[in-house]
């Protein structure tokens, strides 16, 4: 699978944040971000030649300078070291690659090892951190332990991995991307969960009744985008223990409106949100006597 990178040059940091949520509307599978320069990585078969219509936003209120090129699968491992830094959460996690030597994983609680395949879910992503956040947030008040846990859209399941390093019991990971969830399941083994992480490619029709991934599950993490979680927000709730817990994130303050009402409609009730550079996470409980 050959990829293609667009490399960004925002002439202000608020020309770069709108930029995300222009990329938001395209067909990106991943943004990395350093300061006013961004970088997004879309497949080769889904890109067309993007325009200055493409970014209203970004370019609403300032100017964007891009360039395009072509990265071949096989030089994916060199782009993918070059943009990967180990990723810190205080002294809970610490997400590495095999060539990090900084910082000594003795220093810290959780540690997760990435296998060098792909910059996609690596938890640089604003939205990843939250919900990592979220997996340590649940693991202090208690309902992760012995949790059965689904992560939607999991990608390389780092959430997964985190959630079963932090007390949960078993978990599911599911990935629309096969390569992504090949990269899981290697993941997965590498870190020995194999027997309690389960990865499948596809979407929320596996929560189905009698499907590979059906529930009940007491945590679900979905880390999508707005549209999708608008659309899958019944099918988490068909999965959904009692009192379960959803988090959502993936979106802007600006959806927060529409998820929340949709959620609502789906027996869900709000428990919290938090934000990290423009974007949001939600935090939703499952009542089920609240539905239609």
């Amino acid at each position: 699978m050959n990829y293609v990178e667009l490399t960004f040059t925002c002439d202000s940091p608020l020309t770069a944040e709108l930029l995300m949520a222009d990329l938001d509307a395209l067909p990106i599978e991943s943004v990395t971000t350093e300061g006013q320069v961004l970088k997004a990585y879309v497949e080769e078969s889904r890109y067309e030649t993007y325009g200055p219509e493409d970014f209203p936003l970004a370019n609403a209120v300032g100017q964007v300078q891009w360039t395009v090129r072509e990265i071949a699968h096989q030089n994916w491992n060199e782009t993918w070291e070059s943009n990967f830094p180990p990723l810190v959460i205080g002294h809970d996690v610490l997400i590495r690659a095999p060539f990090h030597t900084e910082p000594d994983p003795a220093n810290f609680r959780y540690v997760i090892q990435m296998i060098p395949k792909m910059a996609f879910g690596t938890g640089h992503h604003p939205t990843t951190y939250l919900m990592m956040e979220a997996v340590l947030e649940g693991e202090k008040a208690g309902i992760l332990a012995g949790a059965r846990i689904l992560d939607m859209g999991c990608g390389t399941a780092i959430l997964a991995v985190l959630a079963l390093q932090a007390g949960a019991s078993t978990a599911v990971g599911i990935e629309i991307d096969p390569f992504a969830a090949e990269n899981a399941q290697e993941i997965s083994e590498l870190h020995g969960m194999q027997e309690r992480l389960a990865v499948f490619a596809g979407d929320a029709h596996l929560l189905a009744k009698d499907a590979p991934a059906a529930g009940p599950y007491d945590v679900v993490y979905a880390n999508i985008n707005r549209n999708i979680l608008l659309a899958d927000m019944e099918h988490y709730a068909s999965v959904m223990a009692p009192k379960g817990i959803l988090y959502l994130s993936g979106f802007y303050a600006a959806d927060v409106p529409i998820l929340l009402e949709c959620a609502k409609r789906c027996g869900y009730q709000s428990k919290g949100e938090a934000s990290k550079d423009g974007w949001m996470r939600l935090t939703l409980e499952y009542q089920a006597h609240a539905q239609n």
